[in-house]
C-alpha cells in the first residue's frame, strides 16, 4: 500500500535433522504485515551485535518477586521507554535465559538463535523493545541435537503466568500471559503477532506440532501472547535475591555480608 511501510514478520525457515532430538527452526521469515517502521532497510546485524554482552548477569531465579498466580491478569501498566532486553525469566517453566538480538538475514528472513547455544533466546530488533507500546517478539528453539532447548516447555504456559524481562537500563518489564495458541506455518497469524496494538505486549514463539521428516521441518509454531502488567524501575531488582542477583547495570554482584 503506497505511503505505508511494511514490517517483516514470520514465515518458513529451513531446518535440519540431527541425531537424537531434531533441530528446531523457528519459522521466522518473509511474511509481511503493515506497520509504522521499515526494518528491512536496516538489514542483518553483525554477529558481534547479536550476542549478549554480559554472560555472567543471569539471575538465580526471578528478577523481581513473582506475584501470586493470576493476580495480574487484569492489571495493565503504561508503556516504558525504549530499552533493549538482556535476559528473560519465566517462572512457570523454569526458564532463565540471556537474550541476543535478532535481525534479518540476506533473504529478508528473521535470524534464528545459534543452535550451539540451546539456552539462548533472541529478541527481534526491528520491533518494539519489551515494555514499549506494541508487540515485542522473542523467539527460541524447541530442541537441538543434544536435547531440549530454551523454549522446550513453552506450550505449558497458561493464562496468568508471568514473564519477566530484564532490560539494558536495569528496569524489569513483567508481562502476564493472556493466551497460547498452536498454528501451522502455512497459516501463521501475522496480523495477530505483528499487528498494531496500543499497549505494550509480548510474543514468545517457538516451533511445534508434528515434525515433517521429508521437509526437515516442524509443521507449526507455538505462540504465547502476553501484556505488560508491571514496570519495575532500574535498581529495584538489585534489592531482590542474594547470590547471583542482578544489579541495575546488568552485572552480577555478591550477596551483602551481614
Amino acid at each position: 500500500m503506497p505511503g505505508r511501510a511494511r514490517r517483516p514478520a514470520l514465515g518458513a525457515a529451513a531446518l535440519a535433522a540431527g541425531f537424537g532430538l531434531l533441530l528446531c527452526g523457528l519459522g521466522v521469515g518473509r511474511i509481511v504485515a503493515e506497520g509504522n517502521a521499515a526494518p528491512s532497510a536496516r538489514g542483518a546485524l553483525p554477529v558481534e551485535a547479536q550476542r549478549p554482552a554480559v554472560r555472567t548477569a543471569l539471575p538465580q531465579g526471578p528478577i523481581v518477586p513473582v506475584e501470586a498466580g493470576g493476580t495480574l491478569v487484569d492489571t495493565f501498566a503504561p508503556p516504558m521507554p525504549a530499552s533493549p532486553p538482556t535476559a528473560l525469566h519465566i517462572p512457570r517453566i523454569g526458564v532463565t535465559a540471556p537474550l541476543m538480538r535478532l535481525g534479518l538475514d540476506g533473504t529478508g528472513a528473521i535470524e534464528n538463535p545459534p543452535l550451539d547455544e540451546p539456552g539462548l533466546a533472541g529478541w527481534y530488533v526491528h520491533g518494539p523493545t519489551p515494555g514499549e507500546a506494541g508487540p515485542a517478539v522473542i523467539t527460541g528453539h524447541l530442541d537441538t541435537r543434544t536435547g531440549p532447548a530454551v523454549f522446550a516447555r513453552l506450550d505449558r504456559l497458561r493464562r496468568g503466568d508471568q514473564v519477566q524481562v530484564l532490560r539494558t537500563d536495569g528496569s524489569v518489564a513483567v508481562f502476564v500471559v493472556d493466551r497460547r495458541e498452536h498454528v501451522t506455518k502455512d497459516a501463521f497469524p501475522t496480523a495477530r503477532v505483528y499487528g498494531h496494538v496500543d499497549r505494550p505486549e509480548l510474543r514468545l514463539i517457538t516451533c511445534g506440532g508434528v515434525f515433517d521428516h521429508a521437509a526437515h521441518s516442524y509443521r507449526g509454531n507455538t505462540i504465547v501472547y502476553a501484556h505488560l502488567a508491571r514496570a519495575h524501575p532500574a535498581g529495584e531488582q538489585a534489592e531482590h535475591g542474594a547470590a547471583g542477583a542482578v544489579t541495575g547495570r546488568g552485572e552480577a554482584r555478591e550477596p551483602a555480608r551481614r
